[in-house]
């Protein structure tokens, strides 16, 4: 089955959240300050148009029979879209086709662990808990937070065997840990045709689409645009080290046979590094430390900023502090994945995962089943790609060109995604390595030196977790 390239509204919801979180946290001492959402219950039902609920009856689906209809779900954010926003197929597959029912149990993003631990401990856990921060496996799985899945989902039948290759990279003693519906992409770089072509320019889509769309055209076109004195610049943002460090196809923390391993050593991650200390080193990073440590997504949009790297997610909020307004027309906005690294041997897409875990002690693991191969029905089906363009285009003023290089981009994405868990081994791996992995870009200072210097903190980590793996 091919598996269409179709993201939910909760997934970049989910994305969204926890993006915002990250860059609302990424000061000039590196801290990780958390946005928090109000607790709170089931959001409000919202409703599908009467020709997309038509669609959404041509998907076909797994059959289940559920005694136990309500499932729920842990998160920052809400499963169900709130009041007066589309619904998505896969929560209309589970509503109408089996009558089932989310609960939401929303509470801050620092405060998530922290509340499923209590209520799997006292007996009233949730039932699933979503993946997409990428910070809950396998540390959350290590520590009992959630149970594996195998039990539950047959990743040999129609609906999971073209996505298995993507859960396989989520086990532990050979148990799968997560219901990965779909990679998503981490970083891409938006942005604005017009300035482009007005800078005389190319446009980098089409230099994608002639297979030329590397780290040296990426450079040229920087050092082409760039000029200080008139306070014009590369780029902006917090996510530019990942995403460039990633497209490398070498995470900072992978996942090999059920262990975790520690690469920042490697000569691509030092490649990368490389390249954003000569960003910083020649004036073409916006100088966010001279600004408050505050990034200007809307310098895009006017011609003083280039390229904004940011989440998918950026591209489906209209108003939010970078969402797709602050780039200009919508018409204007353009977007591509992080070019590819000269050394490596393919365009290597930095990458998320659109997917759930179950929670140790979900009193509905069926319920959690047919939630997500509702999911996986949805995401495979060429009627929810249909009524996720047609959101796209009347919610978010998306055009047939940007369709296009979503399509191109979320094709590569599949091909070749790059995960990477440094947030998900311990919150000590997370301190010791994210900051740092910035330092090249931020403070020009090379990353040789930067490396060893948490190598041992990092190593150390990622022995404790191997251990408990073990164990």
């Amino acid at each position: 089955m091919k598996k269409k390239k179709v993201l939910s509204a909760a997934a970049a919801a989910a994305i969204l959240l926890s993006m915002f979180t990250a860059c609302s946290g990424d000061t000039g001492n590196g801290g990780n300050t958390t946005t928090t959402a109000a607790p709170g219950t089931t959001a409000p039902p919202s409703t599908m148009q009467e020709e997309q609920q038509s669609q959404a009856e041509e998907i076909s689906t797994k059959e289940f029979e559920l005694e136990n209809k309500k499932i729920k779900f842990l998160a920052s954010w809400a499963r169900n879209p709130a009041n007066g926003k589309n619904k998505d197929v896969a929560i209309e597959l589970f509503q109408t086709r089996f009558g089932g029912e989310v609960e939401d149990i929303v509470v801050g993003q620092s405060e998530r662990f922290d509340k499923l631990a209590s209520l799997v401990s006292t007996g009233d856990s949730p039932d699933f808990f979503s993946a997409a921060d990428m910070d809950a496996f396998p540390m959350g799985a290590i520590n009992n937070m959630f149970q594996p899945i195998d039990s539950y989902i047959d990743f040999n039948d129609e609906w999971w065997s073209s996505r298995k290759e993507i859960c396989d990279k989520f086990v532990l003693k050979d148990k799968h840990y997560v219901a990965a519906i779909s990679p998503e992409i981490e970083v891409l770089l938006i942005y604005n045709k017009a300035v482009v072509e007005e800078n005389g320019l190319p446009d980098p889509y089409q230099l994608l689409k002639d297979g030329k769309w590397d780290w040296t055209a990426c450079m040229d076109m920087m050092r082409k645009f760039c000029d200080k004195s008139e306070e014009n610049y590369a780029t902006d943002g917090w996510w530019i080290s990942r995403g460039f460090c990633n497209s490398t196809g070498v995470p900072f923390i992978g996942m090999q046979d059920g262990k975790v391993v520690n690469n920042i050593r490697d000569s691509l991650i030092g490649e990368a590094q490389e390249f954003l200390y000569n960003i910083r080193k020649e004036d073409m990073a916006y100088p966010v430390w001279d600004y408050g440590w505050v990034a200007n997504p809307a310098n895009v949009g006017v011609g003083k900023t280039l390229f904004f790297p940011t989440g998918y997610w950026a591209l489906t909020e209209l108003n939010s502090e970078y969402g797709l307004a602050k780039y200009g027309n919508a018409g204007d906005v353009g977007f591509v994945p992080i070019p590819k690294c000269p050394s490596a041997d393919a365009l290597y897409v930095p990458a998320r995962v659109n997917g759930y875990m179950l929670c140790s002690g979900a009193p509905n693991p069926e319920g959690y089943a047919c939630m997500m191969y509702c999911e996986a029905a949805a995401n495979d089906s060429q009627e929810a790609e249909d009524i996720t363009k047609e959101q796209y285009f009347n919610e978010y003023g998306w055009t047939d060109e940007m369709w296009e290089m979503r399509q191109t981009m979320f094709d590569l994405l599949e091909e070749n995604p790059v995960f990477d868990f440094y947030n998900g081994v311990s919150l000590e791996t997370f301190d010791a390595l994210d900051n740092p992995s910035k330092d090249a870009y931020h403070n020009a200072n090379s990353w040789t030196q930067t490396k060893e210097t948490v190598f041992g903190a990092v190593q150390n980590e990622v022995d404790k977790a191997n251990a408990a793996i073990e164990g």
